[in-house]
């Protein structure tokens, strides 16, 4: 049994609160009472102990009434009751069984015992809310976990898609070159499955997976485009959401490449500690070749940076003289010592 499980327990915990509570009890009577007077330190023990019972058993049964079924009057009388039962019990055990502080008028009693009952009752709500919260902020993760697998879905049929369709016309010029674009594509649809089922990849796999692709798209765009890729840093023990980067060196590829105007593309990518700075530029061709793409790319990603990314990521994304500018700037993970989850 872990410590998790039993500190689910309510019986475990109200017994373990008790007895702090009577060390506590102890401790301050300690001040003003000779250990020597044994029957005063048992007084006291046994009518916390009977108070917090009483307290406890008022809060899992009775309270429920007033704020769930909404039943005022019931509610009320049952509080009288018990508070009268409490005040009868602790006065009693004062003045007939231990025969302590039997000057003190019955009024104390009741003092005390509505006290401890509206100690208890803030308590409860204080549990309560702080209970709603973890269950509101695990309901949360989970939605986010799952908006994160729907949206990590997405990619395989996006990618794929775009991918055939650069094999399909880099075939058509080039086709003594097919058979080697198909084992790097290959390569690149082995990654993006494997990766799409876990959390976050190393950041080392994840750009080999750019460069690969890269690779193809250099021998797609050939002498129509010119392409420079550089990194800088060390990714050494850092993590990242797999394929989040990619469809922005797509983007690049999908537009860029022009048979009338000279044309280029330059990723540049900086790792410094846990950041990570992704900067791409682009031309743009005036007249725009037509692009065939499922138009999800870069709607997705971004979503899945406010998802995985919330508040730590930047994207800055602008057209100016026929120059498309991206700028990206990632706080990454450091590499966890446990294994990561697959997502199946």
């Amino acid at each position: 049994m872990t410590l998790r499980t039993i500190f689910n327990n309510s019986w475990v915990v109200n017994i373990l609160l008790l007895i702090v509570l009577q060390a506590v009890n102890l401790l301050l009577n300690m001040q003003y009472e000779p250990l020597t007077n044994t029957r005063h330190f048992v007084y006291q023990g046994v009518t916390l102990a009977f108070v917090y019972v009483m307290s406890a058993l008022h809060n899992k049964f009775m309270l429920p009434m007033l704020t769930v079924k909404r039943q005022y009057w019931p509610y009320f009388w049952l509080l009288c009751g018990l508070l009268t039962l409490m005040t009868l019990v602790t006065y009693n055990l004062r003045v007939n069984v231990f025969q302590s502080d039997r000057n003190i008028f019955w009024i104390g009693d009741f003092v005390f015992a509505a006290s401890s009952l509206l100690i208890g009752i803030g308590l409860w709500f204080l549990y309560r809310g702080a209970t709603f919260q973890t269950s509101e902020l695990r309901n949360s993760l989970l939605m986010r976990e799952k908006e994160l697998q729907y949206l990590q879905s997405q990619l395989n049929p996006h990618f794929f898609f775009n991918t055939l369709n650069n094999l399909y016309g880099v075939s058509l010029r080039y086709p003594n070159k097919t058979p080697e674009l198909i084992l790097s594509i290959s390569e690149l649809m082995r990654y993006q499955l494997e990766s799409s089922r876990k959390q976050l990849v190393p950041l080392e796999d994840e750009l080999q997976f750019i460069r690969n692709y890269v690779h193809l798209e250099r021998a797609r765009v050939r002498q129509r485009c010119q392409v420079n890729f550089k990194k800088k840093g060390h990714e050494k023990d850092l993590m990242i959401t797999p394929l989040i980067l990619i469809a922005f060196v797509e983007n690049a590829f999908k537009y860029a490449p022009s048979s009338m105007s000279a044309s280029y593309i330059k990723v540049e990518l900086e790792i410094k500690g846990e950041t990570l700075h992704m900067k791409i530029r682009n031309t743009v061709p005036d007249n725009k070749q037509s692009v065939s793409s499922t138009g999800v790319g870069l709607n997705n990603v971004k979503q899945r940076l406010a998802l995985a990314y919330a508040k730590r990521h930047t994207l800055i994304t602008n057209e100016e003289n026929n120059i498309y500018h991206t700028e990206l700037t990632l706080t990454l993970d450091r590499h966890a010592s446990t294994p990561l989850p697959d997502r199946r």
